[in-house]
């Protein structure tokens, strides 16, 4: 009896963190904010981002946060990621509904009208956790999101717009007798939403080769740090079915681990948001009490359109090739975001790739990861020895 051929066909799937276009606000090309990388991006059979704007001129701002204000951009804007090249975007993050139904809806619309398939958002819960399914050269890959960054009334749930939503809650346990020590901070997903995503994931599994699951979580502007539920909610989609995690929210690139032969990437970092904080927020914004524990920077003059920490620079795109057996090679570019909050990626021979990798070994390495540099690429493995959680 002659055994079944294996295949030979590959996809490649390239993955970006946060994007937020705001050219045509500037009085530019779109297009432009891209400039450096979309020839790379497009290498890829399917390329990923995660969109941290809402593309409407429709709807009012639903908390008098400073921070999100300018989260509501004009729908042209939606040419800088057509330009560059993706095809699949998640827009579940803690801005995906700063402007209330009418602009979440306004984007699903746009993304779509534009060729680009949008997940972890939608008229309804039930749409929110609909997948993206693609097939090239035979394979066939399906995207999920989920947002772990919710702020009240952000979450989709049945009969309203929202963002398909796995709570997190909180408590602290005293770790020394000494009053104003630190507590240890636990973090647990609600079980419920948990299982939710569970769930998806295995109907998604039985439809498709490759499974992605897209996750705005964690802790962001602090560098290295993850929050206990990460890894929990992490290893829970890997063992419902998931090939990969695709992490993101923390603005600052993070730690890779490789759980039962698979990577979850805990954070992406930014990739191009531009932050007009040199301009004024509308009146009666409030500053929030965060600010001054999170930003402890020198503000740099000329970086005006990207005013974060040095470290926030720092950018990746993960590339993964697959087959209908799995994902084969994980690896990532390098890149670094310029003063104009454009993305650019590095080559081995620039100072700056060995910036960007020393920066990422020491929080791999606290997850059991192995990188290795191969030409322009950094190669994801894992090692023997798991790490403790």
């Amino acid at each position: 009896m002659t055994g079944h051929a294996v295949s030979t066909d590959k996809v490649v799937i390239h993955a970006v963190g946060d994007v937020g276009p705001r050219r045509v606000e500037y009085g530019e090309l779109p297009e432009s904010l891209f400039a450096m990388v979309h020839q790379k991006i497009k290498e890829a059979d399917i390329a990923f981002c995660q969109l941290e704007r809402s593309l409407s001129t429709r709807g009012c701002l639903q908390y008098r946060d400073h921070n999100t204000w300018y989260g509501r951009v004009h729908p042209d804007n939606v040419k800088a990621l057509v330009a560059a090249g993706f095809q699949v975007a998640s827009n579940a993050s803690n801005h995906g509904f700063d402007y209330g139904p009418d602009a979440l809806l306004d984007t699903i619309d746009i993304l779509r009208r534009n060729h680009i398939q949008v997940i972890g958002v939608g008229k309804d819960v039930a749409e929110a956790r609909q997948p993206a399914v693609f097939e090239r050269n035979g394979i066939k890959v399906g995207f999920l999101a989920y947002c772990s960054i919710l702020p009240v009334e952000y979450e989709a749930r049945e009969g309203k717009p929202g963002l398909a939503p796995i709570h997190i809650s909180t408590h602290y346990e005293p770790q020394e007798y000494q009053a104003g020590t630190p507590p240890k901070v636990i973090t647990i997903p609600v079980e419920a939403e948990a299982a939710a995503m569970e769930q998806d994931i295995r109907q998604l599994r039985r439809q498709v080769d490759i499974v992605i699951v897209s996750m705005h979580w964690g802790i962001h502007l602090i560098p290295g740090v993850l929050a206990m539920y990460q890894p929990a909610l992490g290893h829970r989609a890997i063992d419902a079915g998931a090939d990969l995690v695709i992490g993101h929210h923390a603005h600052l690139i993070k730690g890779i681990e490789m759980y039962k032969g698979k990577a979850i990437f805990y954070s992406l970092g930014n990739f191009a948001q531009e932050t007009p904080l040199q301009m004024k927020p509308p009146s009666g914004m409030l500053d929030r009490a965060a600010t001054n524990t999170y930003l402890k920077f020198e503000h740099e003059p000329g970086w005006e359109r990207y005013k974060l920490a040095a470290d926030s620079r720092y950018t990746m795109m993960a590339r993964c090739v697959a087959s209908k057996q799995g994902i084969g090679k994980v690896s990532f570019l390098p890149g670094m975001v310029n003063r104009r909050a454009e993305p650019e990626f590095l080559s081995r021979t620039d100072p700056r790739f060995d910036e960007v990798l020393e920066y990422m070994l020491p929080w791999c390495r606290e997850l059991g990861t192995t990188l290795t540099g191969e030409g322009d690429e950094i190669v994801v493995t894992g090692t023997t020895s798991q790490p403790e959680h």
